[in-house]
């Protein structure tokens, strides 16, 4: 190949950025002054160094005359840019960035040795390459790799490139490709000889500093090991992964921030498909509906995972289940039955009334209960969120607020205020009441159903024109548009739905609860059978019995159906008549006995004044007996004046007129009653005189 090249023939070759004509390629060679010599062919002239030019022409230029002259990159070599070389072979393990930079700048000077070869030879080139590296004359692409290639450079980067290195680099391409020109990582230092003292230290639920631990490593070392600085101990920590370096520092839970997660996904997800409830305690205080001191409420929330509806809510004055079996209640009939209940294992919605196989609340509703895992809060994330994004703004709303951000100074100043209220006026103006914080509780809900969601979709807004986030009421709006209803309940299903069942056994047409028995002739043939007993929690005068299996309703058995007195009501008042006459003879035996004690003369002479004063004491005591009423006759006109009240609350309900809790909750106990049902049927054949009567 040739070394040097006449004018006529660089300007034959058109060149980017070279003159096309031999008279102006011999100008600009004069006025670079090209290195040339004298041209020893017919014509004489002058020739040019090829080597000079493709070092100092443009890359395009240098490719297109190397290119000129027949030579070709070699076979083992791929077409790579000084910038960035291309790897045909990926390394086998993963790689650092830094060290996948120096194979390709590796790459990008082993380029440019093969192409310099092409028209001088391999080892001329790689002297060239290396010369003009250590003088900073290379192409300032390439100039720019040569720190990196060598990966040795240090921080002033002062090393450069080497024949042995080059020449090392070709033999290891040819072998394993770009993959051998990786450079091996510094394998890590062992654990020195004071990390598990220091490890043992630092990893602490106490959370100490490193400061910390450094004042106490000196007592935890070995004799002879010496104690670490502070800079070693912190980079050897650094060493150590995140999780084994928190491990200890944080427990089980507590450790699962620090490691992988899975998202969940709703994609596909109808509205009520998946539910999520969770008791909240609302963090500011408002004014218990008893005392009306100062106290915080229970709100329990259910929300719809796919649209995030808050679809039902309830308060209460503590958690318990009924506070969830309420905000489950408001919530299908707000909106409808839903198919999973995601929860946690709180005890209102593990309790056997919320997930009793056959008496539970969620089987009755045809609800899948689900919980998650103890301790993970992150399964959950939907519904924890919900807490801060709806009852905790609502909170800080009040000056009651008493969250872990609230102002200190301010929080003693207002409970100052409210205990002063208290001393005066039995009540603070600070606190809201029951029925108010119930309102603030309703608005709160329907203001987050309104508000944009960040998860879920984006659509134009028709009044701004601007793109923004559904809400959860547009996105559940969305869905019933395209056709999803929910499932809903007839009012006389519900009715039942919500009545608490337990499982109880008949027996000779009872079933008994802790608080009393009801009785129905119904029963009789389901003696010894379990039987599901429902009630309303605020009525205990019956319970509705249905059959364990199928839920069928058997009856309704009253409260203590089947009493009876102990006696007939005509045995008894027989009795105290008797009783009556002989304490009448009794008491008139003692008076005879006591006049002829005195005798005759006495009496005859001293009549008018009393002749003993325990005796005149005993008469009297006779005589006031015999005035009190007889027993009988208070119970017969006891019992005509129940009945007669009975018939007036039954007269204002035929009315329409209202009628009072208080005697409406005595009604329905002594309707149920043998005692009404008696004076009932004397009533109805007799009239009202029978009861007296009777």
């Amino acid at each position: 190949m040739k070394s040097y090249l006449s004018a006529r023939a660089i300007a034959a070759m058109s060149l980017a950025h070279m003159p096309h004509t031999e008279s102006a390629v011999i100008r600009k060679a004069r006025r670079e002054e090209w290195p040339s010599r004298s041209r020893a062919a017919k014509g004489g002239g002058r020739e040019y160094c090829v080597q000079w030019l493709i070092k100092h022409l443009p890359r395009a230029s240098s490719d297109a005359l190397i290119t000129g002259l027949g030579a070709e990159p070699a076979a083992t070599l791929p077409a790579v840019t000084a910038q960035r070389a291309i790897a045909i072979a990926a390394p086998a393990a993963p790689t650092a960035d830094w060290q996948r930079h120096t194979a390709d700048a590796r790459a990008a000077v082993l380029l440019e040795v093969t192409r310099i070869a092409a028209v001088v030879g391999l080892n001329r080139a790689i002297e060239q390459v290396v010369e003009l590296a250590a003088s900073g004359e290379l192409r300032a692409d390439l100039q720019e790799l040569v720190a990196t290639a060598n990966a040795r450079g240090g921080r002033t980067g002062s090393r450069t490139l080497s024949r042995t290195s080059i020449f090392r680099w070709r033999r290891i391409y040819g072998e394993q490709g770009i993959a051998g020109l990786t450079p091996v990582a510094a394998p890590a230092s062992d654990i020195p000889v004071w990390g598990a003292a220091l490890l043992k230290l630092y990893r602490s639920p106490t959370k100490k500093s490193l400061a910390a631990v450094m004042a106490d490593i000196p007592a935890a070392l070995p004799e002879g090991v010496p104690v670490p600085s502070y800079d070693a101990a912190r980079r050897f920590l650094q060493r150590v992964s995140v999780v084994d370096r928190n491990r200890g520092r944080h427990g089980p839970n507590g450790l699962l921030k620090f490691k992988t997660f899975k998202r969940r996904s709703t994609d596909g997800l109808m509205p009520l498909d998946v539910v999520s409830a969770d008791g909240h305690t609302f963090k500011a205080d408002v004014a218990h509906p008893i005392h009306a001191r100062p106290f915080r409420p229970e709100v329990c929330a259910i929300q719809d995972i796919a649209t995030r509806y808050v679809f039902g809510w309830s308060a209460g004055l503590a958690e318990s289940s009924s506070v969830v079996m309420d905000t489950i209640r408001n919530g299908v009939e707000h909106l409808g039955l839903f198919g999973i209940f995601y929860t946690d294992n709180g005890s209102g919605f593990v309790a056997d009334a919320m997930t009793a196989e056959t008496t539970g609340f969620l089987a009755r509703l045809g609800a899948t209960p689900k919980n998650s895992i103890p301790g993970r809060a992150q399964a959950r994330g939907k519904i924890e969120r919900l807490q801060g994004s709806l009852w905790k703004r609502a909170a800080r709303q009040l000056p009651t607020f008493n969250g872990r951000d609230m102002d200190n100074e301010a929080r003693r100043k207002v409970v100052k205020l409210i205990t002063k209220d208290l001393k005066e006026r039995n009540g603070s103006r600070f606190l809201l009441s029951w029925d108010e914080f119930m309102d603030f509780a309703a608005h709160a809900v329907e203001a987050y159903n309104n508000r944009p969601h960040r998860s879920l979709p984006k659509f134009r807004d028709k009044e701004t024109g601007a793109m923004r986030h559904m809400s959860p009421a547009e996105c559940l709006a969305h869905h019933r548009s395209n056709g999803w209803q929910p499932t809903t309940l007839p009012p006389e299903v519900a009715a039942d739905l919500w009545r608490p069942y337990e499982v109880r056994t008949t027996s000779r047409g009872e079933v008994k609860l802790p608080w009393g028995r009801y009785f129905s002739k119904a029963l009789e043939p389901f003696g010894g059978e379990k039987v599901r007993v429902g009630y309303d929690q605020k009525d205990g005068s019956r319970v509705w019995v249905r059959t364990l299996e199928h839920g069928h309703l058997i009856c309704v058995a009253m409260r203590d159906a089947n009493v009876i007195p102990e006696q007939p009501a005509s045995h008894v008042e027989h009795a105290l008549q008797r009783r009556a006459e002989g304490r009448v003879k009794l008491l008139t035996r003692h008076m005879e006995d006591a006049k002829a004690e005195v005798g005759p003369g006495l009496i005859e002479h001293k009549a008018e004044v009393p002749f003993n004063a325990t005796l005149d004491a005993r008469q009297k005591e006779i005589e006031a007996e015999w005035l009190v009423p007889q027993p009988e006759v208070v119970e017969i006109n006891t019992r005509a004046t129940r009945f007669r009240r009975a018939l007036a609350v039954e007269q204002s309900l035929a009315e329409g007129t209202e009628v009072n809790e208080e005697e409406m909750r005595w009604y329905r106990l002594y309707s149920a009653q043998p005692q009404y049902r008696a004076a009932r049927a004397m009533y109805e054949d007799f009239g009202e005189d029978a009861l007296l009567e009777a």
